[in-house]
C-alpha cells in the first residue's frame, strides 16, 4: 500500500482547491483538511490547485515537495521543466486555449506513484474536459501516477490538433475569398499573424519533447516501468504526428500565400486585358485619324461626305474588335 510524504506534525491542513479520489471506476470529491488518505493499489489522488489560491502552500508542505519545485509551484515559468526526485516527477506543461487566441496556458504537474498534483494560473478548458472525462466510464483509479500523466499529455495533445484544425479551417476560409477573388482587408497580416500563431504553437508543443523521451526510458526514470514506458511510447508516436500536423499547418500558410499571389497575378491579368483591348479599339481610329489630319493638299479632302464616313469607321472599328476578340476567347 502507498501513501503521501506525512504532513510536518503539529500542521493542520487547510482545504484544498479541488481533490478527486479514482478508486477503479468510482470518483470521490474529497476535503483533504484531516490529511491525505493512504491509496490502495487501485486508488489515484489528483489534486488541481490554482496557482494563486491560498492551499498552494499547504499543498506543497502535505505532499513534502523540495524547496526547488516549491519555487517552479509559486512563480510561473516561461520555459518547460522535467526534474526526476525520485519519489515523484515535476513535469510542466502547456496547452492551447479554444479560442481564436490561441493563449498558451502553463500546468504544472507533479506525480508520484498513486497521486497527481496540478497547477496552473486560471481556469484551463482542455483540463476541465480531462476532469469531467477521468470523471467519467472507465477505471480511472487502476492508473498509476505516470499513467495518468500520459492520459493527460494525450489529452493536451488533442487539444494542439483541435488548434492546428482551426488554423486550417482560417486557412480554407481565406483560400476560398481569395480563389473567388474577393478582397480581404490586410491579406498579408492576416497570414503573418497565422504563421506567427502555428509557430508559437509548434514551439510549445515541441518542448514537450525532452519528457517524452525520458518517460519511454523507464531505466532513466526511478517511478517508471515497463508499463509506463510502453504506454509513453505510444505517446511519443502521437506527439511526433502532431507535430507533422504543425509543418502541414506551416506549409498550408505558404500555399495560402502562393493563392494570393495567383490572385493578385490573375488580377493584373485581367487588368492588362482591359488595357490592351481599349489599345487595340482606339488605335486604329487614332492612326485613320492622323493619317486623314496629314497637311497635304489631296483632293480626297475636298470631299465633305467622306469626313462622316471617316467618323463612321472609326466608330465601326470598336464592336468588331470587341466581336473578334469574343470569338477567340480572349476576354
Amino acid at each position: 500500500m502507498s501513501r503521501f510524504g506525512a504532513a510536518p506534525p503539529g500542521y493542520e491542513c487547510g482545504r484544498m482547491s479541488d481533490a478527486i479520489l479514482f478508486d477503479r471506476d468510482e470518483v470521490d470529491h474529497l476535503d483533504l483538511s484531516d490529511g491525505p488518505p493512504r491509496l490502495g493499489r487501485a486508488q489515484l489522488l489528483w489534486v488541481d490547485v490554482d496557482r494563486g489560491s491560498d492551499d498552494l502552500r499547504e499543498v506543497i508542505e502535505t505532499f513534502s515537495l523540495d524547496r526547488r519545485t516549491a519555487d517552479h509551484l509559486e512563480t510561473a515559468e516561461d520555459r518547460p521543466v522535467f526534474s526526476d526526485h525520485g519519489r515523484y516527477l515535476h513535469v510542466t506543461t502547456c496547452a492551447p486555449t479554444n479560442d481564436e487566441a490561441e493563449v498558451l496556458q502553463t500546468i504544472e504537474c507533479v506525480v508520484g506513484e498513486s497521486w497527481v498534483v496540478t497547477v496552473h494560473d486560471q481556469s484551463i478548458p482542455v483540463l476541465d474536459e480531462f476532469a469531467a472525462r477521468a470523471s467519467g466510464s472507465g477505471e480511472t483509479g487502476a492508473l498509476d501516477g505516470p499513467g495518468f500523466l500520459a492520459a493527460l499529455l494525450e489529452w493536451l495533445l488533442g487539444a494542439y490538433t483541435a488548434a492546428f484544425e482551426r488554423v486550417e479551417q482560417d486557412l480554407e476560409e481565406f483560400d476560398t475569398h481569395a480563389m473567388r477573388g474577393e478582397a480581404v482587408a490586410d491579406d498579408i497580416e492576416v497570414l503573418i499573424e497565422m504563421r506567427q500563431k502555428v509557430g508559437k504553437l509548434r514551439r510549445a508543443l515541441a518542448a514537450h519533447r525532452t519528457p517524452l523521451i525520458a518517460l519511454t526510458h523507464p531505466e532513466l526514470v526511478l517511478l517508471g516501468n515497463d508499463e509506463s514506458s510502453e504506454r509513453f511510447e505510444r505517446l511519443y508516436h502521437r506527439f511526433e504526428a502532431t507535430l507533422q500536423e504543425a509543418r502541414d499547418a506551416r506549409e498550408a500558410i505558404v500555399g495560402s500565400f502562393d493563392v494570393l499571389i495567383a490572385r493578385d497575378g490573375q488580377t493584373t491579368n485581367q487588368i492588362m486585358k482591359v488595357l490592351t483591348l481599349a489599345s487595340v479599339i482606339l488605335l486604329p481610329g487614332a492612326l485613320l485619324a492622323g493619317v486623314m489630319g496629314m497637311n497635304f493638299r489631296v483632293g480626297l479632302f475636298e470631299h465633305e461626305t467622306l469626313f462622316w464616313v471617316v467618323i463612321g469607321i472609326i466608330v465601326c472599328v470598336a464592336p468588331v474588335t470587341v466581336l473578334v476578340a469574343k470569338r477567340r476567347r480572349w476576354i
